[in-house]
């Protein structure tokens, strides 16, 4: 179906895209926003441009102007794809059935290329040929909508950016406490473990769970009395530990009293 590909960007995704493409014996050109090592700048780019599929790994405020910028030089039956997460389907100005979304719900390093032979990939497309070519790309390939897409964004935002943001918050409490937060990590590691079998929170231990009051009293007091925890610590601590108690059944906390001082 492709056998010669445009990919443009070579950042995290873009360039073990191309590799990934090569390896599937498509001839890939690579381009980038200046010429650099077999990279070639857009500003190259052709008036008429030949090949299959054109791959856009861009950010996603890019997207949308390069496309257009692209559009005019598109053989007529060239395939136009972009992987952002949360970019709509219809920024490709081209018809239905030359267009998809190829978002894989997953954060790429620089250290190691992704095993796409077990990487997870959104697919959004009208074209059902283009859906089993990327289940090709990535065995793994599943199907979004314009209304599935966001919602799964969303929850990546939640299940990857948050759980980070969390554990640095965690890492915030204990250096301002003087204490080492690499003693954490065989517990960290063996909860999310644990967590990601499936009903993360039936795995959940602790007080919460077994709705050991005193000791949740004293978390709460501890919390609210030093002012070098990070911002809104007590309150996250108050709404998840409400999550645990509550799926097991047992009274939630109440909310957080604000400090009043005398008149």
């Amino acid at each position: 179906m492709i056998a010669r590909a445009h990919v443009i960007g070579m950042g995290r995704l873009g360039r073990p895209l191309a590799d990934r493409l090569e390896s599937m014996n498509i001839a890939v050109e690579r381009w980038g926003r200046q010429d650099s090592g077999g990279v070639r700048g857009l500003s190259h780019w052709p008036e008429r441009q030949k090949g299959d599929a054109v791959f856009l790994a861009l950010p996603d405020d890019s997207i949308e102007q390069v496309a257009n910028r692209l559009k005019a030089t598109l053989s007529p039956d060239a395939i136009l794809v972009h992987h952002a997460g949360a970019v709509p389907l219809d920024v490709l100005p081209v018809e239905n059935h030359r267009r998809a979304v190829m978002w894989p719900p997953m954060t790429f390093g620089t250290e190691r290329a992704p095993d796409w032979n077990a990487l997870p990939m959104g697919v959004e497309t009208d074209h059902e040929p283009l859906f089993q070519w990327a289940q090709e790309l990535a065995p793994h390939a599943f199907r979004l909508t314009a209304e599935s897409r966001p919602q799964l964004h969303l929850g990546a935002v939640l299940g990857g950016n948050l759980t980070a943001a969390w554990i640095g918050a965690v890492e915030m409490y204990l250096k301002a406490h003087a204490l080492p937060g690499a003693v954490l990590r065989p517990l960290i590691e063996a909860s999310v473990s644990k967590a990601l079998t499936g009903n993360a929170l039936d795995t959940v231990s602790g007080p919460a769970s077994r709705n050991d009051r005193t000791t949740l009293d004293q978390q709460v007091k501890a919390l609210g009395s030093s002012g070098a925890n990070p911002p809104d610590f007590a309150e996250i601590h108050r709404l998840l530990t409400n999550l645990i108690l509550s799926h097991h059944g047992h009274p939630t906390l109440p909310p957080i009293q604000a400090a009043t001082g005398e008149h």
